[in-house]
């Protein structure tokens, strides 16, 4: 009896110590206090990813994540194989259909899923919620989705090359005396910018640039007479219609119109949470201080 006993102990023993072993290995289990404060324990690799937000779909191909997807929106058309992923919604999240992806983990942005993280929580399911409103903040959910998802390495990879790339901007504009003026026109009717508190606006300031509109805050309407008195350097155009601003009679004097400076920009590159904004400040501070990027 109790030779039975000390055998049953020695294998409870090996079993607990491979389960140690095992999870010291893979990494897991890992507990994570996600943005809505909540600590989100995954307990294994998760291999079914659903994705709700388009910034999130980038930022989980971007560490190493995208073949995991399993579900993602409508919206979500970076990379190109995320097209390909099946559809959970739009902006408006369909809850059935994500049910039916039989998720082993669904990542959202607070500022972008509202109330749906809670909805889909209340059925269940586990869901990692990210906040990514500033590049650090982009950085550090870069982060978290590599560790959430076994990609740890791969996603500190990542980060120390997006930081390199933004401090070697940061280098090259404090030698410049001067902050150009900027107008980033996000629609034309009724006129748009984005103010303080946006990544364009950011951005901007990391580029050398100055925002004529950072006394405002978000994303207001915003007066043509403001825009005609600042009279600024830059303008962007986030909407491809510079065809029809060259034809406001009002701005034919500006200096960005009359020097050619009005430009077309692909709004992920300024507005979309992910890699690629580091792509967005490389090329406004070329716009802005091309002598120093020569």
């Amino acid at each position: 009896m109790r030779r039975k006993t000390i055998i049953t102990m020695v294998a409870v023993l090996l079993v607990l110590s491979f389960a140690t072993i095992s999870a010291l290995a893979t990494g897991y289990p890992v507990a994570i206090k996600d943005a809505t404060g909540t600590e989100v324990i995954i307990k294994e690799e998760p291999r079914r990813i659903v994705s709700i937000v388009p910034s999130v779909t980038e930022m989980l191909y971007a560490v190493g994540l995208g073949d995991r997807l399993v579900g993602v929106t409508a919206w979500c058309t970076y990379p190109e194989e995320a097209k390909k992923v099946d559809k959970v919604g739009d902006v408006n999240i369909n809850i059935e259909a994500v049910l039916a992806k039989k998720p082993d983990l669904v990542v959202a942005d607070t500022s972008m899923s509202g109330t749906t993280i809670s909805k889909i929580r209340e059925l269940g399911v586990k869901v990692l919620a990210i906040k990514a409103d500033d590049i650090a903040g982009m950085l550090d959910a870069l982060k978290l989705l590599g560790m959430a998802g076994g990609k740890e390495a791969e996603a500190d990879a990542l980060v120390a090359s997006l930081s390199f790339r933004i401090e070697k901007v940061k280098a090259a504009i404090a030698k410049s005396k001067s902050r150009p003026s900027v107008f980033v026109e996000i629609w034309n009717e009724p006129l748009m910018t984005a103010g303080r508190g946006t990544y364009v606006d950011e951005l901007i300031r990391l580029a050398g640039g100055r925002n004529i509109a950072e006394g405002v805050t978000g994303w207001p309407v915003f007066s043509q007479e403001t825009v005609i008195k600042e009279n600024p350097y830059l303008i962007i155009l986030t909407n491809y219609n510079k065809a029809e601003v060259l034809t406001r009679k009002a701005w034919s004097d500006l200096a960005a119109v009359r020097s050619g400076r009005v430009i077309e920009a692909n709004p992920d590159l300024l507005v979309r949470s992910g890699p690629r904004l580091v792509d967005g400040l490389e090329e406004l501070a070329k716009l802005l201080h091309p002598e120093m990027f020569d």
